[in-house]
């Protein structure tokens, strides 16, 4: 994902573990959100076939 480039470029211009958890915190998140997403997709085609 992008954000895994912006990790990189994080860890570059800081050594802060806190930025570099809150950014893996986010794409976790996102990552979540989307197969749940996926999931609600794949139930609602299932109901309407």
């Amino acid at each position: 994902m992008i954000i895994t480039k912006l990790l990189g470029v994080t860890s570059a211009f800081t050594k802060s573990k806190k930025a570099k958890m809150v950014i893996l915190g986010v794409e976790m998140a996102v990552l979540g959100y989307a197969l749940y997403q996926q999931k609600q997709e794949k139930k609602n085609k299932r109901l309407k076939a």
